[in-house]
């Protein structure tokens, strides 16, 4: 079905619990900032910070020292052709028998007649129910990106979609999307026809906030774009508990915005809105952020794009905007949507695992199982 004919019919927006109003811990986040501020760190003081703040954010998630990262088993079927990009289905063994589920699309053949290696690009998803990755929107900007010419995995939030082996109140949920998120650049790298030196990513909501999470932890992700998500907040406050269900910030004294200075020097769009708490963020938050970018002199790769008059989603004037930022850090052509050339599929199309495809035999289920084999990525255990 078209995506001219779906999108009238997208998927209802869940705001997680935001609202335009103060937030508990934001005159705290404001004190820090200007605290922090105020000590006119350079750009080596910004590297120690990075690493200390990386450090903290591991431990507070249970994955330090980082375990090894392969091997993986990677489950792949169901492949389909559409107007200059194909879509599979996918699932990355991240933990002994846990999966974790997305669709990967990929330019056809033709767009690479160069033969030379392109950008890949990852899309979290975010807070926004009933459909989560197979909404309209998302898959839009996925097939999108692909037509450019860039190889894009998006993947599901544990707990949503195809992805039920636990819920995602687990209380080990960030840990285990901040350890798939990690696991899908892994894959996303190793794939043969993606430029490891250009690679993305792009989220709205709780897929800004995994954004913002590996932009922070992996120098892989070369360029990224949070969307409505960053303004002062820290865990736990407030927040999901797949962002701020364990102590990934407290020991380090942080926040979000913080984490988003310390992407720097690496390019990075920051994007907001008037009709969430994002609505100050011009003010409040991009000023800090500059600073550290101006440490290493390269104010020019931080972006901010503010839609006075847009709510919480990931709607058409946003994409374009990353649209335009990740053609221009990633090496591609940008060119505007064209909704007649994007089919968008039917949820029963996209998922990985379905009465057809069963979950593999040694697939684990239930916060006990699940937290066993996270404990056993630690040991080395099988």
């Amino acid at each position: 079905m078209r995506a001219s004919v779906r999108i009238a019919g997208a998927a209802t927006l869940l705001l997680a619990a935001l609202a335009i109003g103060p937030r508990a811990d934001r005159e705290q986040v404001l004190h820090d900032l200007a605290r922090i501020g105020a000590e006119h760190r350079d750009s080596t003081e910004w590297d120690r910070r990075r690493c200390e703040l990386r450090r903290e954010f591991l431990k507070g998630a249970g994955l330090w020292p980082l375990p090894k990262r392969g091997p993986y088993s990677v489950l792949r079927h169901s492949l389909r052709q559409y107007d200059g990009y194909t879509v599979e289905n996918v699932a990355i063994e991240t933990l002994p028998g846990f999966y974790c589920t997305g669709n990967l699309y990929r330019p056809l053949p033709a767009l690479a007649a160069a033969k030379t290696r392109g950008p890949g690009i990852l899309c979290p998803h975010g807070h926004f129910k009933p459909l989560g990755r197979f909404r309209p929107e998302h898959q839009i900007r996925c097939a999108h990106l692909a037509q450019r010419g860039a190889t894009v995995f998006s993947y599901s939030m544990v707990g949503w979609q195809d992805s039920t082996q636990t819920t995602h109140d687990d209380p080990i949920v960030l840990a285990l999307q901040t350890w798939n998120s990690i696991k899908t650049l892994d894959f996303l790298c190793s794939l043969p026809d993606v430029d490891s030196e250009r690679v993305g990513m792009t989220g709205a909501s709780g897929g800004g906030t995994q954004t913002l999470y590996l932009a922070l932890l992996d120098d892989r992700v070369k360029a990224s774009a949070p969307v409505v998500i960053v303004y002062p907040w820290s865990a736990p406050e407030g927040c999901c508990r797949c962002e701020g269900g364990m102590p990934v910030m407290r020991a380090a004294g942080t926040n979000c915005i913080e984490f988003a200075a310390a992407v720097a020097p690496r390019p990075q769009l920051i994007l907001s809105v008037g009709q969430d708490p994002t609505h100050d963020f011009p003010e409040v938050g991009l000023p800090f952020v500059r600073r550290a970018y101006d440490a290493y002199r390269a104010g020019h790769r931080v972006e901010s794009v503010h839609l006075p008059n847009e709510a919480h989603d990931f709607g058409p004037s946003k994409r374009a905007a990353v649209y335009s930022f990740l053609a221009r850090n990633l090496g591609f052509e940008d060119r505007p949507e064209d909704l007649s050339r994007i089919t968008v599929e039917q949820p029963s199309q996209m998922e990985v695992f379905s009465p057809s495809h069963p979950l593999p035999s040694n697939a684990v289920h239930g916060t006990a199982a699940v937290s066993h084999a996270f404990a056993a990525l630690r040991t080395g255990q099988k």
